[in-house]
């Protein structure tokens, strides 16, 4: 009985761990510059390993590439690429029709490297200048190579580790022509591979009953499409629908084929794909589903460096409208051919193109991101993240690696701009007067401090405002700005001059008694009303000392000094309010400027204490105090 209870201990485990939960997580669609991202709701909830990355590439933006030459100069005029990973390791196979042969590339476990090794696998005895498309799967735990050369499919027998040299096995294509693109994939529990015939124009089925090391089922699905000179091709499921994409290089055109649920469908349909920009002879496709959208890329066999790779859209899904547009040719493609499938190593993701025309291989790569607060992560709960750049971003989380309950989910983020908010620098406004405060920015919510929620305010009061801005992605932003309201000044003078005199007032010289305004600006920027009060005596002294002047550098009552004539001896002494002498002359023309010290003495009242004699009256001495007012 007890070992019966551990018996199905065991068993429950097992099922348990089979029938794990897929990978899966929360997190928001778009968040904001600066703003942490919080990832919740993680599944499953007890798996073995957890591995985060947070900055994985995207097939959003256009690849990096380098040209990795031609390794042992093996390569000439290489036809098709395919790209494969075993265990660990990375491999890609080409087909090179100068030399009739496969080449393999071995780049250990990263495919940042060079091949660490090259082997040139020959052509096992049957391999023509025809040879073209090439897969290598694994079944079973046996390592297949299928290669399409002419009317025949050859079948490379690996083994159990693509470091082995194969067996080849050669398999009829009846009614094939000369075959070119190639394609096999496993769906519903079977294998299925595709094959375009470059000069019959046609598509072909092959099912592999009951596997990959059967000869196969060749259905001829024809002209569907409108195929055209057909070279590469490949697919891609979408909302459980199948669907393929075949280059015509014979008329630069796509042809897209719907399959519905299964890849057996015997009644596929085909259209031709109109005014996609840019294909030129259009020879290699792959297709990247990367975090729920898909990205396409083509290769032009031209020359011309502008015109090699296209860039496809599929705004719509699979089966929507298809744009594309030129990238810059990075990875020095020569007459590009065939263009791998794309493996992810890391944070990157990683396609191979064979240069028909000069005999390379190109390494096309979509990096991981930088700027990122924390790029991996390994545990259930991971913290915030922040980005420091607007963008796509994708988050990819793998769990249970290396396990037979391995899963992976990936969920693309759009890291969203700030509101662009400035309210500007400081300002000084005058009294009486207002100022407008603008947010700068539509189609936003706002609140200021004032308790407006309008774009725009208008203030008279000194203070510090502040606005709160939440954009249409929900983004926020403050800005403050710091208003000072200046007074506008006013001040009463009272002057008197003798007859015959003029003074400066009102933008003029006024020789006649009454009251006259002028407006001055002062050192704030703002208005100062000076109102003159002004006088006319009869003065029966030569000498009269005025009891106000405006040393303002405008020419008019910059000075301090008496008017008179007929002086013979003359002195005059000036004092501030705290009896400190300021200023001395034996000169009457020389009077007063303000200064004291080198620096502008204060408006204020002062005293002045002048003696003096006439031609009139020589010998006496006449002494006269007074004050007067410096006024600015």
């Amino acid at each position: 009985m007890k070992n019966r209870a551990i018996t199905f201990l065991f068993l429950w485990m097992v099922s348990s761990f089979c029938s794990a939960q897929n990978a899966g997580f929360y997190a928001p669609d778009t968040i904001c510059l600066g703003n942490p991202l919080l990832i919740t709701d993680v599944l499953p909830l007890n798996a073995v390993s957890y591995n985060w990355n947070f900055c994985t590439g995207n097939a959003s933006y256009e690849p990096d590439g380098i040209n990795m030459g031609n390794p042992i100069q093996k390569l000439n005029a290489p036809h098709f690429i395919t790209l494969v990973q075993d265990s660990l390791d990375f491999y890609t196979f080409t087909t090179s029709t100068g030399n009739s042969s496969v080449i393999r590339c071995f780049y250990g476990t990263s495919l940042t490297q060079f091949p660490l090794n090259t082997t040139d696998l020959g052509s096992f005895g049957v391999l023509t200048n025809h040879v073209a498309g090439i897969q290598v799967k694994k079944d079973n735990g046996i390592w297949y190579g299928f290669v399409a050369d002419g009317n025949l499919l050859v079948r490379l027998v690996f083994g159990t580790s693509l470091a082995n040299i194969p067996t080849a096995q050669i398999i009829n294509l009846p009614n094939v022509s000369l075959a070119s693109g190639l394609i096999i994939v496993h769906s519903n529990s079977q294998w299925v591979g595709f094959l375009t015939d470059f000069v019959g124009d046609s598509l072909f089925r092959l099912d592999f009953i009951p596997n990959l090391g059967s000869i196969p089922l060749v259905t001829n699905l024809k002209n569907i499409g409108q195929l055209n000179s057909p070279a590469s091709i490949t697919l891609a499921e979408e909302n459980s629908n199948w669907y393929a994409f075949i280059c015509n290089k014979g008329n630069s055109t796509l042809s897209r084929i719907e399959f519905g649920a299964s890849l057996t469908n015997p009644s596929p349909i085909g259209m031709a794909l109109p005014n996609i920009s840019g294909l030129n002879q259009n020879a290699g496709i792959t297709l990247i589903s990367d975090c729920g959208g898909v990205n396409g890329f083509v290769t032009n066999c031209v020359v011309q460096a502008d015109q090699c790779v296209i860039h496809l859209v599929f705004k719509s899904g699979l089966g929507g409208p298809v744009t594309g547009y030129q990238i810059e040719n990075n990875g020095i493609l020569n007459e590009p051919y065939g263009i791998s499938e794309v493996l992810r190593d890391g944070g990157t993701l990683y396609a191979f193109v064979a240069n028909y025309g000069s005999s390379s291989i190109t390494r096309m790569f979509f990096p991981s991101c930088t700027g990122v607060s924390h790029p991996f992560w390994t545990g259930f709960d991971p913290p915030p993240v922040i980005y420091a750049d607007t963008g796509n971003y994708n988050i990819l989380l793998t769990v249970n690696s290396g396990l037979p309950t391995e899963s992976s989910s990936c969920k693309k983020i759009v890291v969203m701009p700030k509101p662009e908010l400035s309210l500007g620098p400081d300002r000084v406004v005058c009294q009486g007067s207002n100022t407008k405060l603008d947010a700068g920015i539509g189609n936003g919510t706002f609140l200021w401090s004032t308790g407006a929620t309008t774009q725009s305010i208008t203030v008279d009061t000194s203070g510090t405002y502040w606005v709160h801005v939440i954009n249409t992605w929900n983004c926020e932003a403050v800005d403050t700005i710091k208003v000072t309201v200046n007074r506008t000044d006013s001040s009463m003078v009272d002057t008197t001059i003798c007859k015959g005199l003029t003074y400066f007032a009102q933008n003029g010289q006024q020789s006649a008694a009454g009251i006259y305004h002028d407006t001055l600006q002062m050192a704030t920027g703002c208005d100062s009303i000076v109102t003159t009060h002004l006088k006319v005596k009869d003065c029966p002294l030569l000498i009269w000392f005025p009891n106000a002047f405006t040393p303002n550098g405008d020419g008019l009552n910059d000075f301090f000094r008496p008017v008179g004539a007929n002086i013979t001896r003359y002195k005059l002494q000036i004092f501030n309010r705290w009896g400190i002498m300021i200023f001395e002359s034996k000169d009457i023309s020389s009077g007063w400027n303000g200064y004291f010290k080198g620096s502008m003495a204060a408006p204020d009242v002062y005293t002045f204490d002048a003696t003096y004699e006439t031609s009139q009256f020589p010998g006496v001495v006449h002494h006269e105090k007074g004050t007067f007012t410096l006024t600015r």
